[in-house]
């Protein structure tokens, strides 16, 4: 894979640095970091740049479109890389893959774009963040700079567990993490919870998790916790990092807290049906999905299902409706459920779906979004 770096360097003023030197002290006075942000008009025209962690060959990174896999892939992907030197100068490099450069970053399921950055240093802080460009370089119109990600790799990487990008769901935020680097499973988790007041204090909640409350967050595999905070408020801002700890409670030595990972629910998920991950069978590809919020959303009139696939550089999309009684005849035993199989997919083609709930004309529904996009290939 090629890398095509640019390279310059802020200069800042004196009073620049040492007003740098002064917010540095607030916040550690305060006792947690934040990583910048920046409000847009358009949250779903901001690429989803998720997990970020260190790992003995570079740092690992990986992001999407934005707004559930819903937005168009791009011709090509910018990846800003920036520090502070020793001088106080902000330092700025530009990562640019473009055409197969950047198909070569896509995951097998087309869900999301990897990469790696072998170029970067121990023990500096760097603040990522991508953005999707044209077949030029230039930037693509509605389409903005993801969040900043925050990342500082020690001599042993395996120090920082990585914490995913968290998740508004219907019961609160979700995010899991893992120990990063295969190291061995600590006694238990902190999870520290931060956000700024209506005053602009910093109000800051542990949540402690050891032994068998540890092990209740462990997944099917064996070096990643899956955990949801479902004390969270809706429209607030927190950021969420996490750190092993002893089965005192006590931080373990040599190992770091994980970066912070930002989010902000504005309950609109609600609206959104859930769709399940689509499994091959001998007859077409099923799916099930359901109305979301556990049932509490009123039933559609119909659904729209809608198919996609990638055929000589081009997306190809088909739509499926089912209305009045097509719509019912999908309808499992449970009355929050519905269940199709596509009988028309073909083999060896990566497609991904998603559903809507509409109206009886076909219209979408007011208030109702679409699901996710869950993707498989036969």
């Amino acid at each position: 894979m090629r890398k095509l770096p640019s390279i310059r360097i802020e200069h800042a003023s004196i009073s620049a640095v040492w007003l740098g030197i002064a917010a540095t002290i607030l916040i550690t006075l305060l006792g947690t970091a934040t990583t910048p942000r920046v409000a847009f008009a358009n949250i779903r025209g901001r690429a989803d740049l998720g997990i970020v962690h260190c790992e003995t060959d570079g740092v690992h990174m990986s992001w999407r479109t934005g707004n559930e896999g819903q937005a168009a892939a791009p011709d090509g992907w910018k990846v800003e890389r920036s520090h502070q030197d020793s001088g106080g100068n902000r330092v700025v490099q530009t990562f640019t893959f473009i055409g197969d450069e950047a198909d070569a970053l896509l995951t097998p399921n087309q869900a999301y774009w990897e990469w790696i950055d072998s170029s970067a240093g121990l023990n500096v802080l760097y603040t990522y963040r991508v953005r999707a460009i044209n077949a030029d370089g230039s930037y693509m119109n509605g389409r903005t700079w993801s969040r900043n990600a925050l990342v500082e790799c020690s001599e042993n990487a395996s120090d920082q567990p990585g914490i995913s990008e968290p998740r508004c769901q219907d019961n609160g935020v979700s995010m899991f993490w893992h120990t990063g680097n295969g190291a061995d499973a600590p006694d238990g988790w902190k999870v520290e919870r931060s956000h700024q007041d209506s005053e602009g204090n910093w109000i800051v909640h542990t949540f402690t998790f050891i032994g068998a409350d540890a092990d209740a967050l462990q997944t099917v595999r064996e070096d990643f916790w899956d955990w949801v905070d479902t004390s969270a408020n809706l429209h607030v801002d927190y950021s969420y990092r996490v750190r092993a700890i002893n089965a005192d409670g006590s931080d373990m030595a040599g190992r770091t807290w994980s970066r912070h990972a930002s989010t902000i629910c504005t309950g609109g998920i609600l609206d959104q049906p859930g769709i399940s991950a689509p499994k091959c069978e001998d007859n077409g590809i099923s799916m099930f999905w359901h109305t979301r919020n556990r049932g509490k959303a009123e039933a559609p009139e119909g659904w729209k299902i809608e198919r996609r696939h990638r055929d000589s550089g081009k997306w190809v999309v088909h739509t499926f409706t089912f209305i009045g009684a097509d719509a019912d005849s999908l309808q499992t035993h449970s009355e929050e459920y519905w269940d199709w199989v596509d009988t028309s997919a073909e083999t060896d083609v990566a497609y991904t779906y998603r559903v809507r709930a509409i109206n009886a004309d076909g219209s979408d529904m007011e208030g109702r979004v679409w699901s996710r996009r869950a993707s498989v290939e036969c």
